[in-house]
């Protein structure tokens, strides 16, 4: 009789997507992620209920937010060379 509840040799379990190393993303990067998410939802639905002012105003968070996520990411970058150049 086979077990149903049997596991998978440990050579298909090798190559699963959860044993990968998983990169740690910074805060600042993640609240840009956010701005420029939300407010591509806002642009929608000030285009959808044409709303002029509510589209500009989403825009301008989209581009609050994609300011926010390169500053912040060529900023970490640089400073993680810094840290790699003095050790």
């Amino acid at each position: 009789m086979v077990d149903s509840k049997r596991r998978p040799s440990s050579s298909s379990s090798s190559s699963s997507p959860s044993k990968r190393k998983k990169k740690k993303m910074a805060g600042p990067l993640r609240a840009g992620i956010a701005l420029i998410i939300l407010g591509a939802f806002i642009v929608g639905l000030g285009t959808l209920f044409n709303r002029e002012s509510m589209s500009i105003y989403g825009f301008v968070v989209v581009a609050g937010g994609f300011f926010l996520y390169f500053v912040s990411y060529y900023y970490l970058e640089r400073i993680q060379k810094n840290k790699s150049k003095n050790q």
